[in-house]
């Protein structure tokens, strides 16, 4: 990537990492009059530093972006278009590494404002879309960056408290879950806020499948009465995924509109499930073919399990079949998927393998320790089913 220098001066003013900033980078990609002043200040604030005699000035600041999203534009795999040229507009909250923004942007979408607390999660995030979002959405100074007029509301909002597993661990562990879990179980209730603040035209939620019976339904019937009390429709849908990517994973959906007249289906999933021989990788290292101590210690927890009748058991993969869903342990021990080798231990799937299985493009940059593709890749969306119902939404706006 160029820097931004001036000649005369001989000196640099800008370089590369001084644009690592969201503040900055939102306002270099959207142009929003709501960045606007927060980024001259922080530009000025970083050039300040350098303590240069050449004054600082906002034509100078704005030529320098200019030049850095150039830049960026040529290195990042998914820019998305540029500002003026979109189709409509959306935010990411809960974005995790961009699995609604890739769907959103390949329907023409432009992104104004992105939200993930994890940092692991927003390195990935900003390496493949040159933008690095802003952090902890409970946070008041992050929700007064938010656009005041945008169209869509995409959020995957964290799903551990609702989740099958995470409920059942949370009830082992004496811990409170659901709407009664303190901190993640309180987010929808920041979506709810920005909702009632911005008047989004449409919200597209996503959720564990649990979110429909948990609780007796009464998590499901609150957050329907919640987003239904500020002025919008209501539809839900469990969709899975397999006829799309190969992989068995069913999420709930939630599509609201503002405007309440209109009516609104979800698309056709059915059909014919796909193969996971179809997204495997023809050479895999020996390093993913798991040890002889862990393969043992899986045959015997699934015996002492299946004999109690509960708990997780573990089997080989049948490449003619979908996976079972990636989850977000998938790193400790593959259990949820191994893939049978000819002559020796099973192996767990690749981390490029696993981001098949969630629909992303192969040029998606993925994060360098394996841990954290596993935990990043577990916790996305299956982009395919994102893209298919957005197109549906699109039809409406």
């Amino acid at each position: 990537m160029r820097i931004q220098r001036d000649e005369s001066l001989g000196v640099t003013l800008f370089e590369p990492d001084d644009f690592d900033n969201p503040i900055i980078q939102h306002y270099a990609f959207t142009r929003c009059k709501s960045y606007k002043a927060s980024a001259l200040k922080e530009m000025k604030r970083v050039y300040e530093q350098k303590e240069l005699e050449e004054p600082f000035t906002q034509a100078f600041a704005e030529s320098a972006l200019d030049q850095w999203l150039f830049d960026v534009l040529q290195d990042v795999p998914f820019p998305g278009p540029r500002r003026g040229e979109e189709d409509f507009t959306f935010i990411d909250l809960f974005a995790g590494i961009g699995g609604f923004r890739i769907a959103m942007q390949e329907l023409n979408g432009l992104c104004v404002f992105s939200s993930e607390w994890d940092l692991a999660a927003q390195e990935t995030y900003r390496r493949n879309f040159g933008e690095r979002p802003f952090g902890d959405i409970t946070k008041q100074e992050v929700k007064r960056h938010i656009p005041k007029e945008f169209d869509i509301l995409c959020a995957g909002f964290p799903c551990q408290p609702f989740s099958r597993a995470g409920v059942s661990a949370r009830n082992f562990l004496g811990k409170e879950h659901g709407f009664e879990d303190k901190i993640q179980g309180n987010l929808f209730f920041d979506i709810i806020e920005i909702v009632e603040k911005h008047r989004p035209k449409v919200l597209f939620l996503e959720n564990v499948k649990n979110l429909k019976s948990h609780d007796g339904g009464n998590t499901l019937a609150t957050i329907k009465s919640m987003i239904e009390n500020l002025g919008y429709s209501f539809n839900f849908k469990v969709i899975n995924s397999q006829t799309l990517v190969p992989q068995r994973r069913e999420r709930s959906f939630i599509v609201c509109f503002r405007n309440r007249s209109k009516t609104f289906e979800f698309p056709d999933f059915s059909g014919e499930p796909l193969k996971l021989s179809t997204i495997l990788e023809q050479s895999v290292p020996d390093s993913f073919t798991i040890s002889d101590a862990l393969w043992d210690g899986h045959i015997r927890r699934s015996k002492r399990n299946k004999e109690r009748g509960t708990g997780f058991t573990v089997g080989l993969a049948d490449l003619n079949k979908p996976s079972n869903t990636i989850v977000a342990r998938y790193y400790k021990d593959g259990k949820e998927c191994l893939i049978p080798q000819d002559g020796k231990n099973p192996r767990m799937l690749t981390p490029k393998e696993c981001s098949r299985l969630q629909g992303f493009p192969d040029s998606f940059q993925i994060h360098k320790s394996k841990k954290q593709a596993y935990h990043q890749f577990g916790n996305s969306v299956a982009v395919p089913v994102i893209k298919k119902i957005a197109k549906e939404i699109l039809k409406k706006i």
